[in-house]
This record gives structure tokens, C-alpha cells and sequence, in this order.
């Protein structure tokens, strides 16, 4: 195809490019050398002529718009008033536009070159670009939902995840979700680790701020969930819904050190068999969010034989609770004998789909008392005795373990 079947500059365009050359501006258009090859494209993914190259060069800086004119002079824009520096320029054009691959057709594919110096109109320039075999079956997502709407990301195991949930038309080749915040911050929320990434189907994400990882999850408020997929053609689709985050944080708690710095105290260092060795401690809630607790209450006597189960109060994943444990313990369960975080009387209830949860309050105190009564000689004479502090299922907290081990003598 020669230049002269690539160029139509309109009689009103060419003489304003005369005024520009009468002006004293470079003795040649502003836009030249423009090319498309091929003529005809097939955007279906296949690999064959699924985009063609667009070339053009520029004499002088211009704001360049690229459209596609079809049957009724309906613009459709590949770019539009995008600055350019002089030079040559070339350009994959797929057939998509706004997200979208045009449908079947025969189009005139335009360059229009607009110099930004004033000097002289718009130089345009267009030739045939068909359309065929295109892939405009772009994919849905169906059903976009968070569950529940509101969700607290505070490590307390109650309403501290979320589920995200949709349905995919089609395959597509990507795919991002994330949350917008109020100020525009975004938060990326992790693959569906169940269904391939991408594939046509149901999908499910399981979102919980980052805290799992021990990170600080997004601030409370107001959030937009938002999908973007893209298909291997490059049709695009967006969704969103919404998700409100309340109490985020992450829970911090410690034990109290006394001015000996011992953190626990205990009653005695010799216990008769069958008597029973006490402690006392203080904790407090050094963190932002409330810290879920739960029983025994505070001033429960365990026998040595017992443990938290056998008194009926089993591990509840994010509560926090006050153990002791001692040397020589075989029940392969660390932490045998367990305390609530205070009196139920001082702690805060919250009543959560029909079940009522206690928490201790930021920067909320409370003194936790227990003891052991040893029914049976331990494994040693003289195990130590220590007092740790449990998020269960969590972790035993750092720097908050193995407090004030003491050696108590057992008198049989």
C-alpha cells in the first residue's frame, strides 16, 4: 500500500498547514510516515494477527489521538490527546477499547496529530482496519458478595474473617481484588486458595486484614470491594461491594512485673501433699482493641490431676487466658491448669450472634488468682512452677512465657 492511499488531510486541514509553513514552522506536516499493518485483525487470543502495529512519526510535538470510525462515524478512542516529543512511534492496537473488543466490522482506523505549539490544525491521517473473528465475549462476574458486611480483625476468633464470593463467565488471564479505603488507600486480599487462579466458576477469598501474618489490619471504616478481571483477549470487567471494618487491631496483654520484677507470685515455696499452691498476678490490656477472655473464673482451685478441659472449659481459638505450667508436666499439653483474664463482674459482655463473649478493655487491669492442689506426688520432688499468658490457638506471647519459674518443694 503506498503513502497516498494511507493519507486523507481534509482541504480545511491542509490549509492551515500552509498558514503554519507561512508562519515560519518546518516546511513539512506535522504527522507523517503512518502505517497499519495488517489491515485485517482477529483479537480472539489465538496467537494469528490477534493486533496490529500502528506506526506514524512526528516533525514536530503534538497531542495524538488514535480512533477507530465506524459504519455510522461513531469514535471509538485507542488514545486520545496524549502528549508526544518528536520522533518515530509504534503501537499494538488489539481491538480493544474502554475495556471492551470492538465487535466484527470494517473501520477506519484515524491518526490525528495536533501540534502543541499552536502553530497550524490538526494533521490527520487514516486507513481501513477490519475486524474479524473477534472475541467480544467478555467475562461476568456474577454475584460479587462480602460475608458478613461488618467483620472486626482483632485476633478474638469472633467475626474475624470475611468471605468474599463470586462467580466467573469465563477464564480470564487477570484478575486483582482489593478493598479502596475512605482516603483511597488500597488493601490487596489474598488468591482463592481453593479454585485456579482465573478459572471460569465460583471463587471464594478468605479475607481477615492481615492479621494472621501479625499485621495491622486496615483502620475502621467504610471500604469498597473491588474485582477487576481481564480476559487473554483484554476485555475487561469491574465490580464492587461494600464491607465495613469495626475494632481492628491487633491484641497486646501483659503481666504486670512486681517491684522484684517476678510478674507472678506464689503463696509458698513448700507445699504437703494435698495443700494447695496459689498465685497472683496482674495483667493489663496494652493494646487498642478488646481482648477476649474466658473461664474458670479467677480463684479456681485445680486438682494436679485436672486440667482446663476436665473443668470444662476447653480452648477457644483468640481467647486469651493466664496458665501455669511446672517441670515434668508428660500430658503433652502445655499450660495444663488455666485462668479467665478477671472477674466476669469487671469485664466488658458482648452478646455476638446469640452467644455473649467477656472481654477485657484497653488498658483495662484486672488481678488473676488460682491455684493447684496436689493430690499426687508430681514426677520431681521439686519441680518449677511458671505463669505464661496464652492467646490460644495463636501463640503463648512473646516475652509474656515462662514468668517467675519458681522451685516448689513437694512434702509427701
Amino acid at each position: 500500500m503506498t503513502r497516498r492511499s494511507l493519507f486523507r488531510i481534509p482541504l480545511v486541514a491542509s490549509a492551515l498547514l500552509v498558514l503554519s509553513v507561512a508562519a515560519g514552522c518546518a516546511n513539512e506536516t506535522i504527522l507523517t510516515a503512518m502505517a497499519v499493518e495488517p489491515t485485517t485483525i482477529t483479537p480472539n487470543a489465538d496467537g494469528v494477527t490477534d493486533a496490529a502495529r500502528i506506526s506514524y512519526t512526528l516533525r514536530r510535538s503534538a497531542a495524538v489521538s488514535i480512533y477507530m470510525l465506524d459504519s455510522e462515524e461513531g469514535r471509538h478512542y485507542f488514545r486520545r490527546d496524549a502528549t508526544r516529543s518528536p520522533g518515530d512511534y509504534a503501537v499494538d492496537f488489539s481491538g480493544v477499547v474502554d475495556g471492551r473488543v470492538l465487535p466484527d466490522g470494517d473501520y477506519r482506523l484515524v491518526v490525528e496529530a495536533k501540534p502543541l505549539d499552536g502553530a497550524g490544525g490538526p494533521a490527520i491521517a487514516e486507513t481501513p482496519l477490519s475486524v474479524v473473528d473477534a472475541d467480544d465475549n467478555y467475562p461476568q462476574i456474577i454475584g460479587l458478595d462480602a460475608f458478613p458486611r461488618s467483620f472486626t480483625p482483632n485476633r478474638d476468633g469472633i467475626g474475624d474473617r470475611v468471605r468474599i464470593t463470586y462467580d466467573l463467565s469465563k477464564e480470564v488471564a487477570r484478575l486483582s481484588l482489593y478493598l479502596v479505603g475512605p482516603t483511597g488507600e488500597r488493601f490487596t486480599v489474598p488468591e482463592d486458595a481453593i479454585r485456579e487462579f482465573g478459572a471460569p466458576g465460583r471463587h471464594e477469598h478468605d479475607y481477615d486484614g492481615g492479621i494472621d501474618l501479625g499485621a495491622v489490619p486496615p483502620a475502621a471504616g467504610q471500604y469498597q470491594v473491588v474485582l477487576e478481571v481481564e480476559d487473554a483477549v483484554g476485555n475487561q470487567t469491574r465490580a464492587e461491594t461494600e464491607l465495613t471494618i469495626e475494632q481492628g487491631g491487633v491484641p497486646r496483654a501483659t503481666i504486670i512485673k512486681s517491684g522484684s520484677g517476678a510478674g507472678a507470685e506464689w503463696s509458698t515455696t513448700v507445699v504437703p501433699l494435698g495443700e494447695v499452691l496459689y498465685f497472683t498476678l496482674t495483667v493489663q490490656n496494652i493494646g487498642s482493641v478488646p481482648i477476649r477472655t474466658q473461664g474458670p473464673e479467677p480463684g479456681t482451685v485445680y486438682d494436679n490431676t485436672q486440667n482446663y478441659n476436665t473443668l470444662g472449659h476447653h480452648i477457644s481459638s483468640g481467647a486469651f487466658r493466664i496458665g501455669v505450667n511446672y517441670e515434668g508436666n508428660s500430658a503433652g499439653d502445655p499450660y495444663p491448669y488455666r485462668w479467665q483474664l478477671g472477674p466476669t463482674s469487671e469485664l466488658t459482655k458482648v452478646t455476638y450472634e446469640g452467644s455473649d463473649y467477656h472481654y477485657l478493655m484497653p488498658g483495662q487491669v484486672v488481678t488473676v488468682t488460682g491455684g493447684i492442689r496436689i493430690v499426687e506426688p508430681p514426677p520431681r520432688r521439686q519441680p518449677h512452677f511458671w505463669a505464661g499468658l496464652i492467646h490460644e490457638d495463636v501463640q503463648y506471647v512473646p516475652g509474656e512465657d515462662y514468668v517467675n519459674p519458681t522451685a516448689i518443694t513437694i512434702g509427701y
